[in-house]
């Protein structure tokens, strides 16, 4: 399983997956955009793929809504190797 770092919230995602679809986050060096919503308590978080955010954005009517979603960046990290040290 690929790890993400999402960008703003300044997190790592372990479940690499959106919640709509199931497909998982671009695995490129760049990264993609990512939605996050969040549902009562702060550790319930949704994390939607690129397109499945930009349709679920297009329906939501409320300004009140809106604020529960926020737009990030979710960026693979590599996986450590044996031996290699962090400077």
């Amino acid at each position: 399983m690929q790890d993400f770092l999402l960008v703003n919230r300044v997190e790592v995602l372990s479940q690499a997956g959106c919640s709509a679809c199931g497909g998982g986050f671009s695995a490129e060096p760049v990264g993609e955009k990512a939605l996050a919503l969040g549902v009562g308590n702060p550790d319930r978080i949704y994390f939607f793929c690129s397109g499945c955010g930009d349709n679920i954005m297009r329906h939501v009517e409320s300004d009140e809504s809106r604020k529960r979603y926020q737009w990030d960046w979710a960026v693979p990290l590599r996986a450590a190797t044996q031996g290699s040290q962090a400077h």
